[in-house]
């Protein structure tokens, strides 16, 4: 029996600093990247260690360090994988299709901008919903570039501060939603004052992703993707963002 790396139940705080990983946690998350393009789906523990022929011990270990890294996401305190970024195991608002019979959920906003990267050539299909109202909000692109959008007034909404993206991942995903105009973002702000935050024109989605997106499958000794919230919020103000609600 493997053992845990924090407290049954608790989720882990993910590291502020890169780091590299190991071989078994590179192979384990290429794996899981071709299976989820393959099928539109997500591998579970058993069928990542018996077809990679990895012992439990080895298994948990890469998938720990994957977890660590931003890479992988597990529901708090389990063994139940819920995200493989930018592909989702569960549903999320945001639908990705390529025009073929395969589909996927991405965990967020961000990362439904960031998923063409790994169709290069491929036209990708966002129908994602408004978090304020329900109603759709489409999406087209095609090698990082925004095609169309529906409604032309659709905004993404960023409802965590940079700093605690790291503290839960899950909540963090949560928060970074598409909205069809800022009236829907303000409308949602005064129903949940705690997720006021950041707004940016769909259009600044795939620059502000593209430096994942660029690399993510393509480099594969790439290592951690940890955040630094400072830099983030930096680049927010460089972006010409108001950043106002954070500070």
């Amino acid at each position: 029996m493997h053992q845990f790396h924090s407290p049954y139940g608790v989720y882990g705080h993910t590291p502020a600093e890169p780091f590299e990983l190991t071989p078994d946690a590179k192979r384990v998350r290429r794996f899981l990247e071709d299976y989820f393009i393959v099928h539109g789906f997500g591998p579970d523990f058993p069928e990542i260690m018996t077809t990679l022929q990895m012992s439990q011990n080895e298994t948990w270990e890469a998938i720990h360090q994957l977890e660590q890294a931003v890479q992988v996401m597990l529901v708090p305190g389990t063994e139940n994988l819920v995200k493989m970024p930018p592909f989702s195991y569960v549903p999320t608002p945001h639908r990705v299709s390529l025009g073929d019979s395969r589909r996927w959920y991405t965990g967020c906003a961000g990362e439904a901008c960031a998923i063409n990267k790994m169709f290069p050539g491929r036209q990708v299909t966002i129908e994602s919903t408004c978090r304020d109202c329900w109603e759709p909000i489409t999406l087209v692109m095609k090698d990082g570039e925004l095609l169309s959008v529906d409604p032309p007034e659709a905004v993404i909404h960023l409802g965590v501060h940079p700093s605690k993206f790291g503290e839960d991942w899950i909540v963090t995903c949560d928060s970074i939603n598409f909205f069809r105009s800022a009236e829907h973002v303000a409308a949602w702000e005064e129903a949940v004052p705690q997720r006021r935050g950041v707004m940016m024109p769909i259009e600044m989605g795939p620059a502000w992703v593209d430096g994942v997106a660029s690399t993510r499958y393509w480099n594969y000794d790439r290592g951690s993707d940890a955040v630094d919230g400072g830099a983030l919020l930096a680049r927010f103000r460089a972006m010409g963002l108001d950043v106002k609600a954070w500070e």
